[in-house]
């Protein structure tokens, strides 16, 4: 047999299919084994009579382990594979998809074994679907670094990390990004709800001015727990807002899948000459392949930003009222002018709370 040229996936705490090879990826020929640590011939085959997909069919190609579920036999398991195919680890998954909690302890006890397993090096993407004290005791106990970490807990809280991330991608409010993590993490990328006010925002691009922290900068998409106030944000800043009608910029993030252009925004220098552009994300990014022309909506905010930027007064406007125009074909007997307005205003108000940061 000639030996394919594999990637590997590992889901430790799957109660089956922890490992997972992947061969001719992207292409017709595209195949999966899928090596399950399984306690006995009887229950497997009990599983897989009672679920179609688990039979051997397709891109799917099923092989149970007969062993006790364990930090061990997992680890064996790795490195018999590893030993075998030679895979690029690709992908780290730590889901909880049972019903049953995730035990610390047994948690600690495959964090070790990452940490130790010399093979591993850094991550290429990591993906955490686990809450509570567990996120928590994973956060606090892996060690290598990562490239692209997408985290989906339902809960969170703030804690200590000891590794650095390239991508970060968060869904919901999420506590624990705070400026210590941020800073440890030294993210190239972020894409986060976070719990920042203006202030925070102030704080965290001094930083960045400073030269202090988040060096490895580039793209920071944040959303804010409050509408943005430029003039707090940018405080001693030396901002220049640049004219979003002549402005226009190309970016290229989530390694180069995605290209945006970003219209106008705020720009402000580091100290060793770097230029980072700080605006909106729902008024002033587009998408660059579609090339439309810029919004009304988009107009309508910058002139109200230009406004307020150039007064004397702070802003401290609590609530702004958003006229908006239903455009013909936009209703029918399902979705009203009175839906469309409320939807519109909702969505722009969401809108002054998203920012972002574009290091050039």
């Amino acid at each position: 047999m000639k030996k394919p040229k594999t990637s590997m996936s590992l889901e430790p705490l799957e109660e089956y299919h922890q490992v997972t090879l992947t061969s001719n990826k992207d292409t017709d020929d595209e195949k999966h084994w899928k090596f399950s640590i399984c306690p006995s011939a009887d229950i497997w085959d009990k599983l897989m009579n009672e679920y179609d997909y688990y039979r051997e069919c397709g891109t799917y190609i099923y092989h149970p382990v007969f062993a006790k579920n364990s930090v061990n036999t997992f680890g064996s398991l790795v490195e018999h594979v590893q030993d075998v195919f030679e895979p690029d680890i690709e992908q780290v998954l730590f889901y909880n998809c049972s019903s049953r909690e995730v035990d610390e302890e047994e948690l600690k006890s495959y964090l070790n074994w990452f940490n130790g397993y010399k093979q591993l090096g850094k991550i290429p993407e990591f993906r955490v679907n686990i809450s509570g004290l567990a996120f928590k005791v994973f956060l606090e106990n892996w060690k290598s670094d990562v490239g692209t970490l997408v985290v989906t807990p339902k809960t969170s809280e703030l804690c200590t990390v000891d590794f650095k991330v390239d991508h970060l991608r968060t869904s919901d409010c999420v506590k624990w990004v705070d400026f210590n993590v941020l800073r440890r993490f030294d993210c190239v990328e972020v894409s986060t709800d976070t719990n920042f006010s203006n202030e925070d925002m102030n704080l965290f691009l001094k930083d960045w001015k400073e030269g202090k922290s988040y060096g490895r900068a580039y793209f920071y998409g944040f959303r804010m727990c409050e509408r943005a106030k430029w003039k707090q944000i940018l405080e001693g800043m030396d901002a220049e807002l640049r004219d979003l009608r002549t402005v226009k910029r190309t970016i290229r993030f989530n390694n180069n899948r995605q290209v945006w252009d970003y219209h106008g925004g705020f720009d402000i220098t580091r100290n060793d000459g770097k230029v980072a552009t700080v605006g909106y994300r729902y008024f002033q990014a587009s998408n660059s392949e579609d090339n439309e022309p810029i919004e009304p909506h988009m107009l309508e905010e910058y002139d109200r930003v230009l406004r307020v930027w150039n007064s004397e007064d702070n802003d401290d406007e609590e609530e702004i009222e958003d006229v908006i125009v239903v455009p013909e074909g936009a209703i029918d007997e399902h979705y009203t002018a009175q839906d469309y307005v409320k939807h519109k205003k909702r969505e722009r108000k969401d809108g002054r709370c998203g920012l972002m940061m574009i290091v050039w």
